[in-house]
């Protein structure tokens, strides 16, 4: 079992990288320059106090399908593994948009604890293109890496997408769970930072009582309260940034903000 589970309805802070080799974005930064960036917001949210960290090539758009090229991976392999090495909780990767299978061997190779996937059962169309299901692959492969230990967050049509055809997105999450055997589904809002709709949230509990629902987006200290009294856990990005913005810095003031209120419905206060 990944050690992501180790913590009650954990908090996964977000590491968005600047533009990487490969991608239109990119300003020629040395790799080192990349690394350095990411350890400083790793650090500043492990001081913050999140519970895991995902690293993600954000400003990387726009985004390729499937396999992202050459230098960017090579690129987000040594960023990963730096971040590792630097940090005491759990660390994963996120390569947009829906490079799963790279994912995977990223995460088997340098020890990482989970991956989030795009798009896992439904083909979906998304801002980027269409999404194949990455589920039948990638399960097979996790199988034949022996990779039970890196855990499978999937998106259910998240940000930016919706299923073709167009079907309920609780059914979509059943299917994550139970045919395509994810480890957790996450819910998102429409766009980065809009919160996830909390009556889908709450739907999905009362009917797979045992799933684990992560929420993917919108998420502050005011909201965590009635968020997390329904879900298993959330992945925060804008709000942990400087001023809200997705594009800034982390600041470690905000994190500690939102983890008070995270510890309160813990039962951990104090």
């Amino acid at each position: 079992m990944s050690r992501l589970w180790e913590t009650r309805k954990p908090i996964i802070g977000m590491v968005h990288l600047p533009p990487l080799p490969g991608s239109p974005g990119y300003r020629g930064e040395p790799l080192e320059e990349i690394v350095r960036f990411a350890l400083r917001e790793a650090e500043a949210l492990r001081e913050g106090g999140v519970d895991a960290i995902l690293v993600e090539n954000f400003h990387d758009y726009p985004y390729p399908i499937g396999k992202v090229p050459t230098p960017t991976l090579i690129t987000m392999a040594a960023v990963a593994h730096r971040v590792r090495e630097a940090v005491d909780i759990p660390v994963g990767v996120n390569l947009l948009f829906n490079d799963a299978e790279d994912e995977l061997y990223l995460a088997w190779c340098l020890g990482l604890d989970f991956i989030r996937v795009e798009g896992f059962v439904d083909l979906l169309l998304s801002d980027m293109g269409p999404l194949p299901p990455a589920a039948p692959d990638l399960m097979r492969l996790r199988r034949t890496l022996g990779a039970e230990g890196v855990a499978i967050l999937a998106d259910v049509q998240g940000k930016y997408t919706h299923a073709l055809p167009a079907r309920e997105i609780a059914d979509s999450a059943r299917d994550a769970l139970e045919r395509g055997r994810a480890d957790a589904v996450i819910i998102t809002g429409a766009r980065t930072g809009q919160a996830a709709p909390l009556e889908l949230v709450r739907r999905l509990k009362e009917e797979l009582p045992e799933a684990r629902v992560l929420l993917g987006s919108g998420v502050t200290p005011d909201s965590v309260p009635e968020l997390l009294a329904v879900a298993d856990g959330a992945i925060v990005g804008s709000y942990f940034k400087r001023d809200g913005d997705v594009h800034n810095p982390v600041d470690p003031d905000r994190v500690r903000r939102l983890m008070a209120a995270v510890k309160d419905v813990r039962g951990e206060g104090g």
